[in-house]
């Protein structure tokens, strides 16, 4: 006699029943996240709960895009060449025929310069800006330097920006009083400060919000250089900026010194919906 057939245990999941257990995965860490945020919450300091309070959504935003992701980040199908004649030879740029200009063209900007960074990777401790890079010169000093040249030259007041981390916001600020009696009105703001995530649990490693400074890094990370646009709104600098007229920034690594203010790019962008600036690539480099 044949052996009687033997049915496995259990079944084969089913796709669509894979994705109701994802959908009530993710829908289960959405919940969790929140409580443990909202018990943090209650752990800030006085005079700081609205701080976190816009960071943790943010934070939230971030989580959830990321258990709620599916497929490629890039679909590449839709992807296209621009069109011929898209790209102008920087040499074929103009320029502001007069001072005055420039002068209107230069009223309308605000420097910004990304100092979340440590240098840690230069062997070097606290904020990467802080370095002395030339002359006895930090990469803050040659900035400020670089933004009052301009101003003197064409009679203006651009401001400068400075985006900390919770990392430099605490020494930027000493260095920053050193600057008084110079010709460049500086601001300041600090990035968010998002709590690391457990990798088996995905909740929040921090148990309060005063936590000691020395863990603070185990615990908290300032994240990239996107959140600079929600961290500026927070701050209340962009409203400020655009009620003073203000309609364009300038944006890049503080310790990115090749990074300065040219006219030809700006007056064209006055011009232009959206600019990208690129360069022909070479297998020896850019």
């Amino acid at each position: 006699m044949a052996a009687p057939s033997v049915k496995p245990m259990g079944h084969r999941r089913k796709t669509s029943d894979t994705r109701m257990f994802k959908e009530l995965l993710n829908r289960d860490a959405l919940t969790c996240l929140d409580s443990e945020l909202n018990k943090l919450l209650k752990t800030a300091p006085p005079g700081a709960d609205n701080v976190f309070k816009k960071d943790f959504e943010g934070f939230t935003k971030l989580f959830s895009r990321y258990i709620q992701q599916e497929g490629p980040s890039v679909e590449w199908e839709k992807i296209n060449l621009v069109p011929d004649g898209a790209v102008k030879s920087y040499d074929d740029l103009s320029m502001p025929v007069s001072k005055d200009a420039a002068q209107a063209v230069l009223s309308k900007l605000v420097v910004v310069k990304l100092n979340g960074g440590l240098g840690t990777s230069m062997g070097c401790t606290g904020p990467k800006s802080l370095i002395s890079v030339r002359n006895d010169l930090t990469f803050l000093d040659l900035n400020v330097q670089q933004i009052e040249n301009l101003n003197n030259m064409y009679d203006v007041d651009v401001p400068l920006v400075v985006m900390n981390s919770f990392n430099t916001d605490e020494d930027t600020a000493k260095a920053l009083r050193k600057y008084t009696g110079f010709r460049v009105k500086i601001y300041s703001f600090n990035q968010s400060r998002y709590p690391r995530i457990n990798k088996e649990t995905l909740m929040p490693i921090a148990s309060s919000c005063t936590e000691k400074q020395d863990t603070d890094e185990e615990v908290w990370y300032p994240p990239g250089h996107g959140d600079f646009y929600e961290s500026f709104v927070n701050s209340g600098l962009c409203k400020q900026f655009i009620d003073e007229g203000k309609t364009y920034c300038f944006l890049s690594n503080i310790d990115n010194l090749g990074a300065t203010v040219d006219l030809s790019i700006l007056y064209i962008t006055l011009l232009i919906f959206y600019l990208l600036n690129v360069v022909q690539y070479r297998k020896s480099g850019m």
